[in-house]
């Protein structure tokens, strides 16, 4: 049965790492895949910058602009990745919110989600408890939306980047993602900005080998009864 997925992405490029090859998938399936992203990326070469991330061979195109240049062009990357992807445009949203100040907009963002979560089947999200605070804004904004909706219905599959996921096993899905390999890293390739640093860098090592995609599915009845939901 045609699902409506709603994906949270916390920042561009966040969608690849966190569910690339799934979002092909369904979209293959012909779901209704929706995605949001809710940072503009702004902060990424003076955050590389500050803490030593920074590629400078391939960010110095990029080091005498301003963060308001930096996020117009890290929102347009996303733009063309999402079509890549296989979204239509219409299904693609950009909150752009301020990169690293996600916590300050929960309010704002719990009312833009619920214009376009309201009828989901199923809600794609980062983790509760999680270190990143924009990762963890994008969750409680998710969440939030999702109780205030009162969606009872709704499937949560949440996702961890930066770390495992502590759940038990049969709240656990793998999808394989391995066909999908090639395309997802001809697609990254679009994220000039963030393939800047170095931790970017890694994590494309790490898609050169993975064979499939990590979720912990939970319901409704399930939020705030598990250490990521």
């Amino acid at each position: 049965m045609k699902k409506k997925i709603v994906i949270f992405a916390p920042h561009p490029d966040d969608e690849i790492f966190a569910c690339g090859g799934t979002i092909i998938k369904w979209i293959k399936e012909e779901h209704d895949v929706h995605l949001i992203y809710v940072t503009d990326n702004r902060a990424l070469i003076s955050w590389g910058k500050q803490v030593d991330q920074l590629i400078q061979e391939q960010a110095r195109d990029y080091l005498g602009l301003s963060e308001d240049q930096i996020a117009n062009i890290a929102l347009k990357e996303a733009s063309v990745v999402s079509q890549k992807l296989g979204l239509t445009q219409s299904n693609v949203h950009f909150f752009k919110f301020y990169d690293q100040e996600a916590m300050s907009n929960i309010e704002k963002g719990v009312k833009l989600s619920k214009k376009i979560i309201f009828d989901a089947n199923r809600i794609v999200l980062p983790s509760d408890n999680n270190s990143h605070p924009d990762h963890q804004a994008t969750h409680t904004i998710a969440k939030r939306a999702a109780e205030e909706l009162d969606l009872k219905e709704v499937e949560f599959y949440v996702y961890n980047i930066r770390g495992a996921l502590k759940i038990p096993k049969e709240k656990q899905i793998k999808v394989n993602v391995v066909q999908f390999r090639p395309k997802i890293l001809e697609i990254i390739k679009n994220y000039k900005t963030q393939l800047c640093i170095k931790e970017t860098k890694m994590g494309l090592e790490m898609l050169k080998r993975r064979r499939s995609e990590r979720f912990a599915i939970f319901n409704f009845n399930d939020i705030n009864k598990f250490v990521n939901f």
